[in-house]
């Protein structure tokens, strides 16, 4: 029971992780090596703290463990981490913003949670600080906050290449729909999977949007099975309902951990596509393994997508300051995340997709998508970051 109610706490999410980096020219013990502040602010206690904040907490430790010293500009420097409590919430989003920049000094930091990073976006483009965010609408944070990037696999990518994989290994699928929360995020995710599904000639049937705080699931799936879509982006806790109620369609999901077929049965997640890249199946990367492994036992529970992001993150942004040779003009390290390939233990990365948000703020990373078979998760499908952009600049740009 313990097991599958920390389960319940990570799918609470839409999908979300973030990363930040700041500034600082503080020392460090050891001589001669100087700090870079990364201001952080995500949920640390509640269901929100178990389900996220926790754990990318962890990932940004790791990463900081791993890349160590690294030099700018003939400077040597380290992390250093501040993290923030913000509750996943807008109070918590300003007043952790507030204090990183006010009493703390970082330049740039991240925000995790749509709410909080919302609430940010204001005070960090006034303050001319880096903001990087998660489950923000892409024309929300566009030209007229140039400060602000998306950091991690967006819904655009993510949305185009599933939908690509069931054009082209399903085409018995000709409706699609979505159980989301009630959220900014939830309806942004809902609506770039419409607009993949459309493109590919696949019907799309109004979503039924459920609040944040609900537990109980049979009523919003008893809405949907009224559409009864071939495929559906669900919430993994409304999958046991549907299928309770006859369902066999195919359900897909942002988020993967092995608890959760232990926790809602694999036998009702058989075909379960995921189409996030996350640290399962085949073709891992051998420096993610090492990471995962060590993760898993330093930290004694399941390497997810959460640090996995972290550490991704935390690895490009140190590559972005070394190749703006600073850590403190907010408007050199701006033009080399725009114009710049990263180096990442998951493969290059880089940011894009200006005909979506207008500026150019997503970032790219390589899609996957993956398929329950059993209880193993298998890749079924990878597509390069230019692929990838091709595809949406594709869909979006019409």
């Amino acid at each position: 029971m313990k097991k599958w109610l920390s389960v319940v706490a990570i799918v609470v999410l839409s999908l979300a992780l973030v990363a930040g980096v700041a500034c600082g020219g503080d020392e460090d013990e050891e001589e001669g090596v100087k700090e870079v502040k990364f201001g952080i602010g995500l949920p640390l206690s509640g269901i929100y703290g178990a389900a996220v904040g926790i754990s990318a907490r962890e990932g940004y430790e790791l990463a900081a463990d791993y890349i160590g010293e690294f030099t700018v500009a003939g400077e040597r420097y380290k992390w250093n981490l501040i993290f923030e409590e913000n509750h996943w919430s807008s109070q918590g989003g300003v007043a952790s913003a507030t204090k990183l920049v006010f009493e703390d000094g970082v330049k740039i930091m991240t925000q995790m949670g749509g709410d909080a990073a919302l609430a940010a976006l204001t005070i960090c483009e006034e303050s001319e600080v880096l903001l990087f965010t998660i489950g923000v609408p892409a024309d929300v944070s566009g030209p007229d906050m140039r400060h602000a990037f998306q950091p991690e696999p967006g819904p655009f990518t993510s949305a185009a290449a599933l939908f690509k994989y069931v054009s082209e290994d399903h085409p018995e699928v000709k409706t699609a729909s979505a159980v989301p929360d009630d959220t900014a995020t939830g309806r942004m995710l809902a609506e770039a999977a419409a607009a993949a599904a459309e493109y590919y000639g696949i019907e799309w049937l109004d979503p039924e949007y459920f609040p944040p705080e609900t537990v109980e699931f049979y009523p919003v799936a008893t809405r949907m099975m009224r559409k009864n879509p071939d495929i559906c982006y669900m919430d993994i806790r409304v999958i046991t309902p549907m299928r309770e109620m006859g369902w066999d369609g195919i359900s897909f999901f942002g988020l993967w951990a092995t608890t959760y077929g232990e926790g809602i049965g694999w036998e009702n997640i058989q075909g379960h596509l995921h189409h996030y890249p996350g640290p399962h199946g085949e073709g891992v990367p051998e420096s993610i393994r090492e990471m995962a492994a060590e993760y898993q036992q330093r930290f004694g529970v399941e390497f997810t997508q959460l640090p996995l992001y972290s550490i991704v993150q935390l690895y490009y942004l140190t590559d972005a300051l070394k190749k703006a040779g600073t850590v403190d003009d907010v408007d050199r390290i701006i033009a080399t995340l725009e114009t710049e390939t990263f180096e990442t233990p998951v493969g290059p990365v880089r940011f894009g997709l200006r005909e979506v948000d207008g500026i150019g703020h997503q970032c790219l990373w390589p899609c996957w998508i993956g398929e329950i078979r059993g209880e193993e998760y298998h890749r079924v499908l990878e597509m390069s970051i230019d692929e990838a952009e091709a595809l949406v600049n594709e869909i979006w740009g019409q």
